[in-house]
């Protein structure tokens, strides 16, 4: 049994031809020719040999991840009766369709009822009728979409693709005491207003039943998780941890994959801070940083702390892009003394622990975001994977984690993002890089990056209604976002 990866989703599109086939000859307001041009048996080849070079053109306009249905080819007369058997004929991939791509003669009309009756999103391609079309069913609200051309739809797609994969997200939840973990209290709350409004499920389980396994894992488990320690030691630029430390902790990716396989879940976060209390973790020296790493390479979101405002993020910023990304604490970096930052592990930003670099005293509207859960893929999940190296968590030398030098990706454009505690709002927000935290030197949480935003205190005024944890991608990916708000009708703030 395989996980069905929310990434992997494809959007069902089934393209409808509308065409008129006039009952005799004549000219008026509605049409003129040449006499040929007028008879019913001109129309009906027009039709078809339109038709035929449509169902070509589109196999060669559409993204792989766009699953093209059979289209269909619909004519009506001009009594302009349109007969219930037409919009039937849908009805053999009705289940499978996520959106009718209409275009043709009179098609906003046949939109229009068809959006009607099949409560379904119609996108319309092609000029006048498909802002005819939109206009008309939006002020219904019904879901109706105007596209220039295909080109520009295969664009928006995308958006609805992102949209089904988050609403068939399951996330496997592990349960530590309380519902919502001590150390993130802007997590989203009411799981159950996921489910009904974005579609996002959950199974929950306790953390002593994933643990035991853990402990416990069989022999099979425990030789994949030496083959997949070895090949991340192979290919490291530096190792810091030894060997068995990193077992131990590829050790429990391995066992969160066998239980998302038999809960069929997708997504996945843990409590940290109540389960390292119990002190399991530090008797068996494993943390659980290097398997959200894994877990989001392989297309699975995967959040630290049971956050589920940035496995929110993250299942977005996954869904709209190939990345895995990198999640972690977000803060504007303040100069204005050089008292230790308590808050949250802000002490952990510097080598020194305490004061910003030199190097970047100068700069404004800065930003740091570190956490031990980068990915070798956060180019790409298609790209050939980034340097990295593998650093202990602990003083101790154990808790592997991958670390990425974030020097080498000075001045590139990114995009954080965060959900708000009500999931009804989201935060995006354009960045460029400026420096690396602690790539060799640090431990714990504290690999990341400095960043400058465009108006630090526009960000802080807005991150202060969504919370601390974001994830991000490379690149300005905001109006995407912006977008696919619309769509999902979530808020979308911008800094």
């Amino acid at each position: 049994m395989s996980i069905k990866k929310t990434v992997n989703q494809k959007l069902n599109v089934k393209p409808i031809f509308s065409h008129l086939i006039h009952s005799s000859s004549y000219e008026g307001p509605c049409r003129i020719g040449e006499s040929y041009q007028l008879t019913p048996e001109y129309d009906k080849n027009i039709g078809e040999q339109t038709f035929g070079k449509l169902k070509k053109g589109l196999r060669s306009i559409y993204s792989d991840n766009i699953n093209l249905l059979e289209p269909l080819y619909i004519t009506w007369s001009d009594d302009f009766i349109l007969k219930e058997e037409k919009l039937e004929l849908v009805e053999t991939d009705l289940y499978k369709t996520d959106i009718f791509l209409v275009n043709g003669h009179l098609s906003a009309y046949y939109a229009g009822e068809l959006a009607k009756k099949y409560k379904k999103p119609v996108g319309v391609a092609g000029p006048f009728v498909s802002t005819d079309a939109s206009a008309y069913l939006q002020s219904i609200g019904l879901e109706g979409y105007a596209y220039m051309d295909h080109t520009e739809a295969n664009a928006h797609f995308s958006l609805l693709r992102a949209r089904k994969g988050i609403n068939h997200t399951k996330i496997l939840q592990v349960l530590k005491d309380s519902m919502i973990t001590k150390g993130v209290v802007s997590s989203i709350r009411d799981h159950e207003f996921l489910t009904q409004k974005y579609g996002i499920q959950f199974n929950y389980i306790n953390s002593q039943e994933l643990l035991d396994t853990v402990t416990h894992l069989d022999k099979k488990g425990i030789t994949q998780s030496e083959r997949i320690a070895d090949n991340l030691i192979k290919d490291a630029e530096f190792c810091n941890v030894d060997r068995q430390y990193i077992i131990n902790s590829v050790k429990f990716f391995v066992t969160v994959k066998r239980f998302l396989e038999k809960y069929e879940c997708n997504a996945f976060t843990i409590p940290c801070f109540e389960i390292c209390s119990t002190r399991r973790l530090d008797k068996e020296k494993y943390t659980f940083c290097l398997a959200h790493s894994l877990l989001k390479e392989e297309g699975i979101p995967s959040a630290c702390e049971a956050d589920m405002s940035v496995l929110f993020a993250l299942d977005i910023l996954m869904n709209l892009t190939k990345s895995a990304p990198h999640m972690g604490n977000l803060h504007p970096a303040s100069i204005a003394d050089d008292i230790p930052n308590m808050g949250g592990g802000g002490i952990l930003v510097s080598k020194d622990f305490r004061t910003i670099p030199e190097k970047f005293k100068k700069m404004e509207n800065l930003v740091y975001i570190f956490h031990a859960v980068p990915t070798r893929y956060m180019q790409g999940r298609d790209k050939e994977p980034n340097s990295y190296g593998i650093q202990a968590f602990t003083y101790s030398g154990w808790g592997a984690t991958l670390r990425h030098n974030y020097d080498e990706d000075i001045n590139k454009e990114i995009t954080f993002l965060r959900v708000d505690p009500s999931a009804t709002k989201m935060l995006a927000t354009k960045a460029k890089i400026v420096g690396d935290i602690g790539y060799k030197d640090n431990i714990g949480c504290s690999t990341g990056f400095y960043a400058q935003v465009d108006d630090v205190k526009d960000f802080f005024k807005k991150e202060s209604i969504v919370g601390h944890h974001h994830a991000w991608v490379y690149g300005d990916i905001k109006e995407d976002i912006k977008e696919l708000g619309k769509i999902m009708d979530i808020e979308v703030l911008t800094a």
